[in-house]
């Protein structure tokens, strides 16, 4: 057991995030939360960032993993599709919140790429994965149209506009 409450073995073997049943999804809610606090330490001991904006990377991806990933996909956060990115960023994070905005959403997939790109350092995403999600967090003037035009639905427009980046694969 480490210092997080899960043994190494356990919070580093990507198969132990898959989810089918809801005590799986408690469980890897759980090893998320430990992998998260090594990721945290990454930043801070191996990186050389502040511990405030270590904090704030991991907040933004804990919401992406905890939220959508996990609480709504029910998805292996190590295995999932990188497209997953732009649904939250691009859907879901929008029509979920009282008062979406770029600079929260911004923090968001700081959070997200910085995660992925941990992920890759210990071996539990390929580069190619790690290439596609910094890809996708970088699409802000996307993410700020989306948000901008979710603003301005009238009427039906709803349909249109989650066509255009729909949750549904």
């Amino acid at each position: 057991m480490n210092a997080f409450g899960q043994s190494e073995d356990e919070v580093f073997n990507k198969d132990n995030y898959n989810i089918s049943t809801l005590e799986e999804e408690i469980r890897v809610d759980n090893l998320c939360n430990d992998f998260v606090k090594h990721f945290y330490l990454d930043l801070v001991e191996q990186l050389g960032l502040a511990p405030e904006e270590a904090s704030r990377l991991c907040y933004g991806v804990s919401y992406f993993l905890k939220e959508f990933i996990i609480g709504d996909r029910r998805e292996n956060l190590f295995e999932l599709p990188a497209k997953r990115i732009r649904q939250f960023a691009g859907n879901w994070y929008i029509i979920k919140n009282m008062e979406p905005n770029l600079p929260e959403l911004l923090g968001m997939l700081e959070g997200v790429q910085a995660f992925y790109e941990y992920s890759h350092r210990v071996d539990m995403v390929s580069e190619v994965f790690v290439q596609q999600v910094t890809s996708l967090c970088a699409d802000l003037p996307f993410y700020k149209e989306r948000i901008e035009d979710f603003l301005a639905i009238e009427g039906d427009g709803y349909f249109a506009w989650d066509a255009a980046c729909p949750l549904k694969d």
